[in-house]
């Protein structure tokens, strides 16, 4: 793991392995407290470094199992409180929450969701998590981290600059491998869309996310490349519209977004088909296009 400094007291921490769904990079901020935002460097390592650096709070930026996996166990095995963006943090108390959150109770996969995906990715659900607001951020760093609000991929959802060193965080604004991901019902293109443009307002020099390696080089060109991506997706989405195709199933079909359905094993599949056809929903929304399953 990397600890490479963005402004005086704070520290960009990257993980060992970029691909991998169960790390994610993190931030470091040090003084009269130390806090952690995310974070995941293998389960044993992040609760080693926590102790370590002694971490007081944990902020994770948002809900999804990605980031959220491993709280209880922060939570249960040393002495730093997790908490969650108080835009989400309910989200994280119960099944019943997390089940409403994601639409995953009215698709029917919520128990494959339980029964798989969070085994495998070490999430359990933490009954009294705390919250936290992104003005606390600002005011902990104090005013190394201006917080930048960025919903699209969640709810409450946010980004962090570094005026010091210039220095931008994206969290999940979809610099990785794959791009913006919004396959939940609380997704909204207008958002995304909306937030790579502020993102892109800033004169950063270095550009930091949640799964990608440091960029020092076209970091503008980098934050295009998302919106790019969008674009590319709802052209295809169009295409497959126009060429008759009536229902989010039937488009979804085309492989868009995925094209093997299996990557997290043959019992996933219907989760990752319901991910595939709500970010299929998100671009008929935002064409102003209704599905004949949409009614």
């Amino acid at each position: 793991m990397k600890r490479i400094s963005i402004a005086d007291g704070i520290e960009f921490l990257e993980a060992p392995q970029q691909d991998s769904w169960l790390m994610n990079n993190g931030l470091l901020i040090t003084g009269e407290e130390t806090i952690m935002i995310d974070g995941r460097f293998g389960d044993e390592e992040t609760l080693a470094f926590i102790r370590e650096n002694n971490v007081s709070r944990y902020f994770i930026s948002h809900f999804h199992i990605d980031h959220s996996s491993g709280a209880w166990r922060i939570a249960g095995e040393t002495n730093c409180r997790p908490a969650l963006n108080k835009a989400e943090y309910q989200y994280l108390q119960s099944s019943e929450n997390m089940s409403r959150a994601t639409g995953y109770g009215r698709a029917g996969v919520h128990g494959l969701v339980e029964e798989v995906l969070m085994p495998r990715m070490g999430l359990r659900y933490v009954p009294d998590i705390g919250s936290y607001a992104l003005e606390e951020i600002e005011a902990i760093s104090k005013g190394r981290l201006l917080a930048v609000p960025a919903p699209g991929h969640s709810p409450g959802h946010y980004c962090l600059y570094a005026p010091q060193s210039k220095s931008f965080y994206a969290c999940d604004l979809g610099l990785d491998r794959f791009g913006p991901w919004y396959g939940f019902p609380h997704c909204n293109l207008n958002d995304f869309l909306a937030s790579i443009k502020t993102a892109r307002e800033f004169d950063s020099r270095q550009l930091f996310s949640s799964h990608r390696p440091v960029i020092r080089e076209e970091v503008g060109g980098a934050i295009d490349r998302c919106k790019s991506i969008i674009e590319e997706r709802h052209e295809r989405v169009l295409n497959a519209w126009s060429r008759g195709k009536r229902t989010i199933k039937e488009i979804a079909e085309e492989g868009i977004f995925y094209q093997r359905m299996d990557t997290y094993g043959k019992r996933a599949v219907p989760v990752m088909s319901y991910w595939q056809e709500s970010m299929v929903r998100c671009h008929l929304e935002y064409a102003g296009l209704q599905a004949e399953d949409m009614r």
